[in-house]
């Protein structure tokens, strides 16, 4: 799932304003991972698709009147209100042109004193595909921002905050165009028959990485928030009675079929009250029956905006010979609801401090339109808001001298001891009100709080074991620790691990702080490698370990991961290399040949026999990711053969982990708890795929004894499975190659290892192993048996286009039923299922409107016979 660090904490306290009295709701209560998730800098951010309508429109809609008076000037580039840089990976010149000039027409409806950067790439896309955007980054809860549980795109953060937030060589904006298009360059919007208009495209795209994006989804008859926060855009979105979606999570849940049926039911809007005051109109958005992730919800609806309407830019589809050089005055109106107009409310959250002395609150307003006088305002308690007491006391800050806008207040040092709770409040002259912190969705007020005296309260840590086992003691090697160190009060002043090997105590070794780690920024992140020079360890050596943090108040708070107990980390050793392996795991010294973490050789209650198990039910991940991997590792290294029909391995399996959602695939954000089979050919240090992952939704059987049994576990919209596995639900896994992927090759000594990968949210059962053969030859074939013409098989329409296939057979002889399978090009199974045989006719309809674009196998197994059509799945 996703992970993420911010630097400013708030408290939710929920504010309804009435003069200087407050009404009030006792501050929420989080989880430690929803605490974390508040800590965050850095979230992925959702890519927004546009898809070409295949037919001539014949229409035109000019830029706004705004760029076009400006372009009349020499100086229009800088008359523009925000500014643009693009970088450009294989445009051509004219498409270059056409890019520009559509940057143009949005840096002169936007304004921001921070330059917004646009990676733009000409690549090759899907069929039917004009483009896809996306924020390069977003942010949640930034300086400034008035959606104080919000996630914003950086450009838009960046301008509420006034100043960078991200690496000043880093793009604000991600957008592609599909090269394999027929477009029309030029910059009149006079775009003939059959052409597509790039200044169109372009300027639809920006839009989505402006903040015309979002984290709904839905699948399975379930509406999902996909991050946990909404958007700034997911603010507005509205159903015909009015009901805000993120403020009603009562009537809405997350995974519910209530909000299911608002993302898909056709009548969700968006409102503001700069919409509503410009226009008196809401926009309705796109939210058809069938749920697609790259343009529902984040798009304004195509039949109530049509080809020619001013309004028309944001719709899903742009149609041939359509021209629309303006987003249209509701999209900028709500463009300037979700802040691209705004008074930006400055502050930096004051640090606790132990010293009782007069605090110093200073804020910073800068506005694009006009403050009124005399309403700028701190109100504070000194203590959290609880139902029955909410009343604030309001004091005025006064102008900083020698500037014209920073205010400041000072709290007298017996006033401020103890805790501060409290927020700033400014008018413009419309009387519309902005705070900091903002809001949370429903509405309520957020809080800072700080809080001055002896600090009592010690750190936290998270963290976990990032290496089982170290299998060469015979070379040069380390272990890596890593852990999420953060402190609520002071800073972090020492954080280190104290290690020992068969209990004897070894020097401590400090950790240091790590600002990046695979590409992401982090802000409490420490880490530290221990080394081990070469034949200093041995097998059966044990390495325990934990980690102090002490913070820098003055009782110098200490705590230690984990609470009780060590980490641990075995040495072992490989066995001599063999040409094959088989197991059924009856013999007792099989458990010799195996070393797990996680995993383990047993019977499980309602087994006969012993097989690889993991723990049932596994656990969530719970290192400074809230991620964990699970293994068990074959300690014979086995030798690869060089006939690929011999490098090969298989065996019996349960898998009753978390499914990913409908449609992901292994490496994406949404595929969450898998397994694996792994091979490392250094001994442990690396490890790469022999196959790719896979969870419960490889077998019909296994999704299905997942889902029946779901119940609610200690986080928010988690939901765990507590179906057991049994010997009925083992499956062969069979054909598994060794060699195809190009990760090994002929004579590669190769350690062979099962990993359960988990995140935070959701488990199950887990998984079991049984009946391995690794380069065992399998069963002779049974000779004599003539070939069976079953009948004929057929699946149309091919092309799918709509997601809908059908699937006919005229069977030579009645069979009860029939099994179809649906596999990718990777052989990784997608679909499964039994169908019904009416005598000898298979008449079926398949629903496949999750599967991604691309090419597909389906397999009729009909007796010991299988038939395969392939198809084509198109969007």
């Amino acid at each position: 799932m996703y992970y993420w660090k911010l630097l400013v904490r708030f408290v939710v306290a929920g504010l309804a304003l009435a003069g200087t009295v407050l009404a009030q709701k006792a501050p929420t209560h989080r989880s430690a991972y929803e605490q974390y998730v508040l800590k965050t800098r850095t979230l992925p951010a959702p890519q927004s698709i546009c898809y070409k309508l295949d037919r001539d429109v014949f229409t035109q809609i000019l830029p706004p009147e705004t760029f076009l008076k400006n372009r009349q000037n020499p100086r229009a580039r800088t008359s523009a209100t925000a500014s643009f840089s693009v970088t450009y990976s294989n445009f051509s010149p004219e498409a270059r042109t056409a890019f520009q000039y559509a940057v143009d027409i949005w840096s002169n409806l936007l304004s921001s004193p921070v330059p917004i950067r646009i990676q733009a790439n000409w690549t090759t896309q899907s069929e039917g595909v004009l483009g896809s955007a996306s924020p390069a980054e977003v942010r949640l809860g930034s300086d400034g921002t008035q959606k104080g549980r919000g996630i914003y795109p950086i450009a838009l953060a960046e301008k509420i905050a006034r100043r960078p937030l991200n690496n000043p060589n880093d793009p604000d904006i991600v957008a592609s165009f599909n090269r394999n298009n027929n477009w029309y360059y030029g910059l009149d919007g006079k775009t003939p028959q059959g052409q597509t208009d790039l200044v169109t495209v372009v300027l639809h795209e920006i839009g989505h990485g402006l903040g015309m994006t979002g984290f709904f989804n839905a699948s399975n008859n379930r509406g999902e928030y996909l991050v946990g926060f909404p958007s700034v855009y997911d603010h507005f979105i509205e159903n015909s009675q009015g009901q805000r979606i993120v403020a009603e999570t009562g009537r809405f849940p997350d995974g519910s079929l209530e909000l299911y049926q608002q993302l898909t039911g056709g009548n969700l809007f968006l409102n503001g009250p700069l919409l509503q005051q410009r226009s008196g109109q809401r926009i309705k958005i796109y939210a058809p029956s069938r749920y697609d992730r790259g343009s529902s919800i984040y798009h304004v609806d195509e039949t109530t905006y049509p080809a020619g309407n001013p309004n028309s830019l944001m719709s899903p589809q742009i149609g041939q010979a359509e021209a629309i050089h303006s987003p249209g005055p509701l999209v900028l109106n709500i463009f300037r609801d979700m802040e691209w107009r705004t008074t930006s409310v400055l502050h930096e959250p004051l640090p606790d401090v132990e010293e009782i002395a007069d605090l110093r609150f200073t804020v910073r307003i800068v506005s694009d339109t006009t403050v009124q006088a005399n309403t700028v305002r701190m109100f504070y308690r000194k203590s959290a808001p609880s139902g029955a007491d909410t009343t604030y006391t309001s004091v005025t800050p006064t102008l900083v001298a020698g500037t014209t806008d920073t205010y400041a207040y000072t709290l007298p040092a017996a006033q401020a001891r103890g805790e501060v709770w409290y927020y700033f409040l400014v008018q413009d002259v419309t009387g519309r009100a902005y705070t900091n912190p903002g809001k949370a969705p429903a509405g309520f007020q957020l809080l800072n709080v700080v809080r001055v005296g002896p600090d009592n309260i010690p750190p936290t840590i998270l963290a976990g074991p990032t290496r089982n086992f170290i299998f060469n003691p015979a070379v040069n090697d380390s272990l890596q620790v890593l852990a999420d160190v953060s402190d609520d009060r002071q800073s972090i002043d020492t954080v280190y691990v104290e290690y020992q090997v068969n209990g004897q105590i070894r020097p401590a070794v400090p950790l240091f702080r790590t600002t990046t780690l695979n590409g992401i920024r982090y802000d409490s992140l420490f880490s530290a490698k221990i080394p081990f020079a070469a034949n200093t360890l041995k097998d059966g050596d044990v390495i325990t370990y934990r980690i102090v943090a002490r913070d820098s108040s003055r009782a110098r708070n200490q705590t230690i991961s984990p609470r009780t107990g060590t980490y641990e980390v075995r040495v072992t050793s490989a066995l001599p290399t063999r040409d094959s392996y088989a197991t059924t795991f009856q013999d007792q010294a099989t458990a010799n040949e195996f070393v797990g973490a996680g995993f383990s050789i047993a019977t499980p209650s309602g087994f006969a026999d012993p097989a690889i198990h993991s723990e049932h039910p596994y656990r969530n991940g719970a290192d400074f990711e809230y991620r964990s991997n699970f293994e068990m590792v074959l300690r014979t290294p086995i030798r690869i053969k060089a006939n690929p029909d011999s490098a090969v391995m298989r065996f019996d399996e349960i898998v009753l982990v978390e499914p990913g959602e409908p449609g992901s695939q292994y490496g994406d954000d949404d595929f969450y708890d898998y397994v694996i089979v792994e091979g490392s050919k250094d001994n442990g240090r690396t490890w790469l795929p022999i196959t790719t992952g896979y969870d419960a939704n490889d077998q019909t059987d296994w999704i299905n004894a997942y889902n029946r049994n779901l119940v609610n576990g200690a986080n928010a919209n988690e939901r765990n499975s507590t179906t057991p596995g049994t010997p009925s639900l083992y499956k062969r896994r069979d054909g598994i190659s060794l060699t195809s992927n190009g990760n090994f090759r002929p004579n590669d000594q190769v350690l062979i290892r099962f990993r359960l990968f988990v995140d935070q949210l959701a488990h199950g059962w887990g998984w079991a192993i049984d009946n391995l053969q690794i380069q065992v030859p399998p069963p002779p074939p049974v000779l004599g048996v003539e070939p069976v013409n079953i009948g004929s098989f057929a699946v149309y329409p091919n092309p799918v286009s709509n997601g809908l296939l059908r699937v006919e057979a005229q069977l030579t002889k009645s069979f009860a039923e029939a099994g179809l399978t649906v596999t990718g090009t990777t052989g990784q199974t997608v679909r499964q299922q039994t169908l019904k045989v009416s005598g000898s006719k298979i008449n079926e309809q398949l629903d496949l409107t999750q599967l991604p674009t691309g090419l597909y196998f389906v397999k009729l197994q009909v007796g010991e016979t299988q038939l395969t059509k392939k198809i084509i799945v198109t969007k």
